[in-house]
């Protein structure tokens, strides 16, 4: 048994002039989506290195104001526990922050933010000169600045912004709480 579609003629592709050419229109609309492609891509690099700006700034000032409480302390033992927790402020809010990255905090920087940072040095007998407000602030700023890294694993544009002003509005009342008597 022959089937009957065998039997039938292929038809050939007819002239082009049959077809419309809309090759050109397709050229061209692939052009204008790969160039707003671009262009949203190189905006949110753009937003991206400022919240990375935003962010160093805001754990360089953190850490400013850190040092300040180290410079105050009579117990160099306190004030080095300070500085070390100044330094790694500073390198949690911008140097391991890394867009791509895993996203961690390298586990001596963890230690150096730990909310024990307010207790100072072990085995001194003494806390720390701060104030009841610089306390919380202390703490405060160690774990906005400690939870920066993680930022690269989410939305990091706003999500670092987020840490950035609230790592800047708890420095500010850190520096605020100055004016209170020492506890």
């Amino acid at each position: 048994m022959t089937n009957s579609l065998s039997s039938l003629p292929v038809s050939a592709p007819r002239p082009t002039d049959d077809y419309p050419d809309d090759l050109g229109a397709d050229d061209e609309r692939a052009e204008q989506a790969a160039a707003r492609a671009a262009a949203a891509r190189e905006e949110h690099e753009l937003a991206v290195r400022e919240a990375l700006a935003l962010a160093a700034d805001a754990g360089e000032a953190a850490a400013a104001w850190v040092r300040e409480l180290a410079a105050r302390q009579d117990d160099e033992r306190h004030a080095l526990v300070l500085g070390n927790a100044a330094e790694a402020i500073v390198h949690a809010s911008a140097r391991e922050v890394i867009p791509g990255g895993e996203g961690r905090l390298v586990e001596e920087l963890r230690y150096r933010l730990a909310a024990d940072v307010l207790l100072g040095a072990t085995h001194t007998g003494t806390l720390p000169e701060l104030r009841t407000g610089e306390r919380l602030a202390l703490v405060a700023v160690c774990a906005l600045a400690a939870a920066m890294p993680g930022c690269v694993l989410g939305d990091l544009e706003r999500e670092l912004t987020l840490l950035a002003d609230e790592l800047n509005a708890t420095t500010a009342i850190g520096r605020a709480a100055a004016t209170e008597t020492l506890a």
